[in-house]
């Protein structure tokens, strides 16, 4: 498979961090930007040549004609909107930034990351939230992305989300956000709060690992605490944008200080953080969080 259409493109943004980390505030203000596409959360389209694996994929795993479909999808959703870049976000990318940076070796990675607790805590809600049922957005949007000589990879997957929960030993239980290795054994096993603080943890360090191994013009970390005009000079910098009033129409249209600066950990029980932190607490150290707070 050739790559004409992807050839076309300028240096993609793509922004990663963990589930609920900020990565969807980010994109959109980056979104109002007049030379910037957003194209948000392809799940299906990254994971094309690749369905049998977890999301955790390897330089290997980009092989020529996965790079060409991947582009040049990316390329098409891109120029019908009229633009010759784009911003994507997808807390997936967190766990496979080499296979990333073989598809667009241009790219300029933004991870944003937010205290491992809060984080936490807002993806056990989500899962508690996606495991009631099969929300229609969400199927739609899925069979817009598959191929269908590709769907049988999803069937179960669809099967689990429409089927009622006592059909699980079955067809196996519902999964919400990154796949990382071995998660449908970890959430047989674990309490559901512990799985959600491996996602984080999973995330946040092979998204910092491999980001900084990549070279400082493509690598960006930013907090989603200090979430602040300033940050965002900073990331439009770092993307060779030019400022536009447009952007800052969003940013005060997005930004909520009260919502942003709100702290689920504090509405947390204490046997939920003290769960919580025997799963991220030397992570949470290493990224100079105050474990005491």
């Amino acid at each position: 498979m050739t790559d004409p259409e992807g050839s076309r493109l300028g240096p993609p943004i793509v922004v990663i961090g963990a589930p609920r980390s900020g990565t969807t505030i980010l994109s959109r203000v980056l979104e109002a930007h007049p030379s910037l596409a957003l194209i948000g959360e392809p799940r299906l389209t990254w994971r094309y040549g690749n369905e049998s694996k977890s999301d955790m994929l390897s330089v290997e795993d980009a092989r020529s004609d996965v790079v060409a479909y991947i582009r040049n999808q990316f390329a098409r959703e891109t120029l019908s909107q009229g633009k010759r870049r784009f911003v994507e976000k997808s807390p997936q990318n967190s766990l496979r930034v080499d296979f990333v940076n073989e598809v667009f070796p241009d790219s300029r990675i933004i991870h944003i990351i937010r205290d491992g607790r809060d984080s936490t805590l807002s993806i056990f809600d989500h899962w508690i939230r996606f495991s009631g049922g099969l929300p229609r957005r969400w199927l739609e949007r899925r069979l817009r992305e598959v191929q269908w000589r590709r769907a049988p990879f999803y069937a179960k997957e669809l099967l689990r989300r429409a089927l009622p929960r006592s059909m699980a030993p079955v067809v196996g239980p519902r999964i919400w956000g990154p796949r990382i290795p071995g998660l449908e054994q970890l959430v047989r096993e674990l309490k559901l709060i512990e799985v959600c603080a491996l996602q984080w943890r999973t995330c946040v360090e092979a998204g910092c690992h491999r980001g900084r191994a990549l070279p400082p013009q493509r690598y960006m970390e930013c907090r989603l605490e200090e979430f602040s005009p300033e940050l965002i000079r900073k990331v439009l910098d770092f993307c060779e944008l030019e400022d536009d009033e447009a952007v800052w129409k969003k940013y005060e249209e997005r930004y909520d200080p009260a919502r942003l600066g709100e702290r689920r950990s504090a509405r947390a029980t204490p046997e939920q953080i003290e769960t919580i932190m025997t799963w991220i607490e030397p992570t949470l150290r290493w990224l100079g969080y105050d474990e005491s707070s």
